[in-house]
């Protein structure tokens, strides 16, 4: 019934249709009342994970005629024939290869082939949707799978006798088996990529403004994975932070002086502790941030940390 491997996607809904054949591999009608249980273990231990029941989406219902066929004919009658359907296939003995109906008038049954013997009223005649024949189908919820380890499982089919309420297998191939390989994958989104997280800064002396200055050096911003409008977002980590603080950012491939960026944006603080953050777009090679720590009013320069308080790190995310 199935001989190829299994595969669905962690953590989102997945259906799967299960195709019921005989050992011809010929499709078998399956009905719609019929229980069908789909399990779920670990390859190893035989831990159940997942029990689901199969809904049967086969249509497939079987009549009698309430009378025999005098002769042959394209036609045939039922007590009720609201359970078929125009378009729907027929089998049975009598009944030629591709035959389906073609008009229901009340009980009576129009077929685009002649039988090939007078029908008798103790020939079950099966009708039902050729791609419906022998189909089932598995949902499986975000939940069934978000917790679980991507990888190869075991699965079996077990269908459910009516008669004493006991589980028989469906067997998996023509040798037999009754266990199915199902693959766990985790690769129709793309994987969330971790925020660069700076803490340590270069240190300079601006002989210009003769104050120090600290930045970042330069972060790749990835323009290759990005468009026109691609967004950025910054965050500044601070602690009574006293300075200000310029974002910039190059289109130059390999930026090694600060003349090759250019100023996006320039923020005061005055004492502030927290988080703020800037959020922007563009195509860009590289993003740097450059702080200028206030000098205190008895300071001789800006190199006390007393005075100026901590800028703590800078998180980017491109």
């Amino acid at each position: 019934m199935y001989q190829h491997d299994l595969k669905i996607q962690k953590g989102i809904k997945n259906k799967v249709r299960v195709q019921f054949k005989n050992s011809d591999q010929k499709r078998l009608p399956v009905s719609s009342t019929a229980t069908y249980v789909f399990s779920m273990f670990d390859a190893v231990g035989q831990r159940q994970l997942i029990q689901k029941q199969i809904a049967v989406l086969d249509d497939s219902v079987t009549l009698f005629q309430i009378s025999r066929q005098p002769a042959v004919a394209n036609t045939l009658t039922f007590a009720d024939a609201s359970m078929i359907a125009v378009g729907q296939t027929v089998t049975g003995f009598g009944i030629p290869a591709n035959t389906t109906v073609t008009a229901i008038s009340s009980g009576s049954v129009t077929l685009n082939n002649m039988t090939t013997v007078a029908v008798s009223t103790s020939t079950d005649l099966v009708f039902n949707t050729l791609a419906l024949r022998g189909v089932g189908e598995l949902t499986f919820a975000e939940s069934d799978t978000i917790n679980l380890d991507t990888g190869s499982y075991t699965y079996s089919i077990t269908y459910q006798d009516p008669s004493d309420g006991t589980y028989l297998p469906t067997y998996a191939d023509t040798y037999y088996g009754v266990n199915g390989t199902l693959q766990l994958l985790d690769n129709v989104y793309p994987v969330l990529q971790p925020s660069t997280e700076i803490s340590t800064f270069q240190r300079s002396f601006n002989s210009t403004t003769s104050l120090f200055q600290y930045n970042t050096r330069a972060v790749n911003a990835h323009p290759e994975y990005k468009s026109n409008q691609a967004l950025h977002t910054v965050a500044y980590y601070m602690t009574n932070f006293i300075g200000t603080v310029y974002l910039q950012a190059t289109l130059n491939n390999n930026p090694d002086y600060q003349a090759q960026y250019s100023t996006l944006e320039t923020r005061t603080y005055n004492g502030f502790s927290g988080i703020d953050y800037i959020n922007f777009n563009g195509l860009y090679s590289y993003i740097q941030v450059l702080f200028v720590p206030a000098k205190g009013p008895l300071d001789s320069t800006n190199d006390n940390p007393a005075y100026w308080g901590s800028f703590d790190k800078v998180v980017y995310r491109g």
